[in-house]
């Protein structure tokens, strides 16, 4: 009877775990949206400019109470953006994953670092926007701007400027070359802020491009601005003229854009686009972007998605290069264990037809088959997350391959082992996203 009673007892708690996370991915849960933790995503590491951006407006949500639920930040960064960026284009648009990413959703495609912009999601709001400044050592001999690019001109790919490549400095930087026709920087890659104002005082670079609050914040580390990219002069560097005062007709900024993934119901959009506009109004928001020296910009609707348009366009006349090629590594770990398998197949056959009971036994040893069965599980369960099989469903068949292989009375055990794999999978599941509220692959 007590092993009866045992089995009903996990049957009820499968069940009960199904339910709670099953129905944690359910939609929107009717008219209750958010009716769980809305995730968003940054693309960068923490302590980053858009990191520090992101939990500024957090925190202006939860003082104001904003959302009845917690608004949780995740950090996804790499490959200039496009880690995270693709995380969310490609997560379920039920309105619970949200990507906070600046002007590099448009410049990493058309640096060729993507094959896809702004098309791919849903477009929110954009909040707050920085001024752009060219920067050089505070002992350079360049003086001007316009001083500048006519040495870029007459000695062109000579001149050093320190960029994220496919960022929007890289684009910056595009966008003065387009505008003096037969200059040309070299550019090399330079990372964040900070790294870029030492690779300056280093004299590892020639210019860089900073944000407004960047420029700020390391120009006592001994830099000196060269011209402000805005249509007038910057209420915090009044002495900086602008790039179009000195001959050169640009006018740059970086704004910091709210997405959801495409096909995300529109309430949902509206929904969060209000909850942004609501958390840039209050005071704590107000004073920190005053900080930063970033206008409280705010645009949804038609209104965004006509400026949208513009930087598409401006970065189109700047130039498209084509996506590299990157290689498929799930497909090639595929192809790899298979090849495996083949090759341990073949030495069997040979060892059967040659006739070696020693080498015949070895390969066919229970160790060495589950070694064999043990990187096959590995292999699929890494390749069937990867390719979108849920983490709960790919996790029980994990375990339970896994157990049965080394299960040495796998009848007697075979329904424990699955009553096993299925609470643990759905139990890890319901801790990580329902309490710890952090994110699964």
């Amino acid at each position: 009877m007590k092993p009866i009673l045992g089995h009903l007892l996990a049957c009820g708690a499968i069940v009960a775990l199904m339910v709670a996370c099953l129905g944690s991915d359910s939609g929107n849960d009717g008219d209750s949206y958010p009716a769980r933790p809305i995730k968003l995503v940054v693309p960068f590491g923490p302590g980053g400019g858009s990191d520090t951006f992101g939990r500024i407006i957090k925190r202006g949500i939860d003082e104001a109470g904003l959302l009845p639920q917690p608004f949780v930040i995740i950090n996804r960064p790499g490959g200039s953006a496009t880690i995270g960026s693709r995380y969310v284009r490609d997560a379920k648009p039920d309105g619970y994953t949200l990507l906070l990413l600046h002007d590099a959703i448009i410049t990493a495609r058309y640096s060729g670092k993507v094959n896809y912009g702004p098309e791919a999601f849903e477009p929110v709001a954009s909040t707050g926007q920085i001024g752009m400044v060219v920067a050089v050592k505070d002992s350079s001999r360049f003086q001007t701007l316009s001083q500048l690019l006519d040495e870029c001109r007459a000695k062109p790919d000579t001149i050093t400027n320190g960029v994220n490549l496919g960022a929007p400095t890289h684009f910056a930087a595009l966008q003065l070359e387009q505008a003096f026709p037969g200059a040309k920087f070299r550019f090399t890659q330079s990372g964040d802020g900070a790294d870029r104002s030492l690779k300056l005082v280093g004299d590892h670079i020639a210019v860089s491009e900073f944000s407004v609050s960047e420029f700020v914040g390391f120009e006592a580390q001994g830099l000196r601005a060269l011209a402000y990219l805005g249509e007038d002069r910057c209420e915090a560097l009044p002495d900086v003229p602008t790039a179009r005062e000195q001959g050169v007709d640009v006018v740059d900024a970086n704004r910091h854009y709210w997405w959801f993934p495409k096909g995300t119901p529109p309430e949902c959009v509206d929904y969060v686009a209000n909850v942004l506009k609501q958390a840039m109004q209050t005071e704590h928001v107000r004073k920190s972007l005053a900080e930063l020296q970033m206008e409280p910009s705010f645009l949804q609707g038609q209104e965004f998605a006509n400026y949208i348009d513009e930087q598409v366009a401006a970065a189109q006349k700047v130039g498209q290069q084509q996506p590299p090629q990157v290689p498929d590594i799930p497909q090639g770990v595929g192809w790899a264990l298979v090849a495996c398998v083949a090759v341990m197949f073949i030495e069997s056959r040979r060892a059967t037809v040659s006739h070696t009971p020693a080498a015949i036994e070895d390969l066919a040893s229970p160790a060495t088959l589950r070694t064999v069965g043990l990187l096959a599980a590995t292999a699929g369960y890494v390749l069937a997350m990867q390719y979108g099989v849920p983490f709960a469903w790919a996790t029980v068949a994990f375990i339970l391959c896994g157990g049965l292989l080394l299960s040495t009375q796998k009848r007697r055990h075979a329904l424990l082992i699955a009553e096993s794999s299925l609470i643990v999978a759905f139990g890890v599941q319901f801790v990580l996203t329902k309490i710890v509220v952090t994110d699964l692959p």
